[in-house]
């Protein structure tokens, strides 16, 4: 009989694979929309860029949770911190594309293609802080889960 863990992380990888094929998927059709779409289309490519790559990052995570020794608790706020990583990459760049301003985090983009209102849109600035945090903090948890986890010994 599977522990309640080995259910929890059945339905983790599950969920978060899912998800990734998703992300990408948007991430594609995002990137089908036109430059006259939208007031700041590199905002649309680093929507797409972001998609795509976070949902792979996704999909390779998702392999990962059967060898993360995380209490359950600890295993859903690594997947919840995945999640709203990942997602709140792109996101900050469709925020950026439609509003046609950009946040002073992204200084390499906005210097080679400034966006039409400037670079002080809270929004993306604040999108882009929460998926640094999420993003680390997943990034940790799988560590700690990866280096908890017992190591095969000879004969297994």
């Amino acid at each position: 009989m599977r522990s309640d863990t080995g259910i929890l992380k059945e339905k983790l990888k599950r969920w978060t694979l899912i998800l990734g094929v998703f992300q990408v998927t948007m991430g594609c059709i995002i990137g089908l929309i036109p430059p006259s779409a939208v007031e700041w289309f590199r905002g649309i490519v680093m929507a797409h860029i972001e998609f795509t790559a976070n949902g792979i990052l996704m999909i390779v995570f998702a392999f990962l949770v059967k060898e993360l020794s995380l209490k359950p608790r600890l295993l859903k706020v690594w997947f919840w911190a995945l999640q709203i990583g990942t997602w709140t990459n792109g996101t900050a760049g469709v925020v950026a594309a439609i509003t046609g301003s950009s946040s002073k985090l992204l200084p390499t983009l906005s210097e080679k293609f400034p966006p039409p209102y400037g670079m002080d849109n809270v929004m993306v600035t604040n999108l882009l802080h929460i998926c640094g945090v999420s993003i680390i903090a997943t990034l940790l948890l799988t560590l700690y889960g990866l280096l908890r986890s017992k190591a095969p010994t000879e004969g297994e």
